[in-house]
């Protein structure tokens, strides 16, 4: 199974979806693409910084606009908002776009941590790890 985590520019909260996903289910594949992708966008310090403490991932990934060929691959499409679910599907149809709370049975949007504190970020990331890890039907993919 392939997942696809979709986020606004890529450098923090699809990434830190990515990585959580790729951690706890090892017999799927998760990858992460932003709608709005600024050319030589990185991953933000703060991410990285909370996924090497917790993960151990320390890579210098560069942000990564969302392709038709990503949306073909992809078996799910998991955005952090309502609205950029809605994008997605006006571009490309929407039989397999959901947004993360959605999938895990509640309602509203991940909020964005870009430009704030080291804080909101760690917030941002525990609530994506717990949403994420309670999704019923990702249970099969575990370890």
């Amino acid at each position: 199974m392939k997942v696809l985590f979709v986020c606004t520019g890529n450098t923090c909260r699809s990434p830190m979806a990515e990585v959580i996903f790729n951690e706890t289910y090892h017999k799927a594949e998760a990858s992460s693409r932003g709608l709005y992708v600024q050319r030589g966008s990185i991953l933000s310090p703060e991410a990285k910084k909370i996924l090497l403490r917790e993960y151990g991932y320390n890579e210098n990934r560069e942000a990564e606009e969302i392709l038709d060929g990503d949306v073909v691959k992809a078996d799910y499409i998991i955005t952090m908002t309502e609205a950029q679910k809605m994008e997605i599907r006006r571009r490309y149809g929407g039989e397999k776009v959901f947004t993360l709370k959605e999938l895990a049975g509640e309602t509203g949007d991940v909020m964005d941590p870009y430009g704030m504190e080291e804080e909101v970020y760690i917030r941002t990331f525990s609530e994506i790890r717990t949403l994420i890890q309670s999704i019923q039907d990702f249970e099969k993919f575990r370890r």
